[in-house]
């Protein structure tokens, strides 16, 4: 799941780019609706990569390694 926004974070860089320049490359009216959308879906897909992400594999500890040796 994660790599579908990272495929959309992406995606949003260059649109916003192309957006501020010239919003009618990117099929809006004005830079500020360019700005809004792009924007917010960068922002968006950004918090999403964090919570979708893998979690990093657990050490185990000292105790639980003691107790599985007896």
């Amino acid at each position: 799941m994660s790599g579908l926004f990272v495929l959309t974070f992406m995606f949003s860089m260059p649109a916003l780019c192309l957006g501020v320049v010239n919003p009618k490359w990117v099929g809006l009216p004005n830079r500020k609706r360019a700005i809004a959308l792009y924007g917010g879906l960068m922002a968006v897909s950004f918090v999403s990569i964090g919570f979708a992400a893998p979690k990093p594999p657990q050490s185990v500890s000292a105790e639980l390694q003691a107790a599985i040796e007896r």
